[in-house]
């Protein structure tokens, strides 16, 4: 009778497991690098252009975040700006940076975000609202963006 126990909850855990799967809960890294990259991406393209600092800015947020090399992060990059141009919104993508990041890695989503914005010393109305958007989004209560360092 333990055997049959002990496979009935094998058996529960898979089925579990591959439910998840399929609502999208279980992600690879690869999957988070690409989504925290479009979401970035779309941010920084609200005035139609990415800068110099707003490349750079993604660049070493991602590879903060998720701790990759310079290549790994450079490919993301050109993989995110291609899916990016065949989607009206990364919200699906926000979401699911949502329900798998775990709190800190969403602050520091937040941060990064919050230096995108501030990096190239113009700060428009359509990326504040895209900020709170995001936050919102990630489930990050909103709050005042802090002024550029002047470093």
């Amino acid at each position: 009778m333990t055997n049959n126990h002990s496979e009935l909850n094998a058996n529960n855990l898979m089925n579990q497991m591959q439910g998840l799967r399929k609502q999208g809960t279980v992600k690879s890294k690869q999957d988070l690098t690409l989504a925290t990259a479009i979401v970035l991406l779309e941010i920084a393209s609200s005035d139609s252009s990415v800068d110099k600092f707003e490349h750079s800015v993604i660049h070493h947020g991602l590879k903060a975040l998720f701790k990759i090399s310079d290549e790994t992060a450079a490919n993301v990059i050109v993989m995110a700006k291609a899916q990016l141009t065949n989607m009206r919104s990364s919200s699906t993508e926000a979401s699911m940076l949502r329900d798998v990041l775990d709190p800190v890695s969403k602050r520091t989503m937040a941060s990064i975000i919050d230096n995108l914005i501030k990096c190239n010393g113009v700060v428009d109305g359509m990326e504040i609202y895209l900020r709170r958007r995001f936050r919102d989004l990630l489930g990050i209560p909103d709050e005042p963006l802090a002024p550029p360092s002047n470093d």
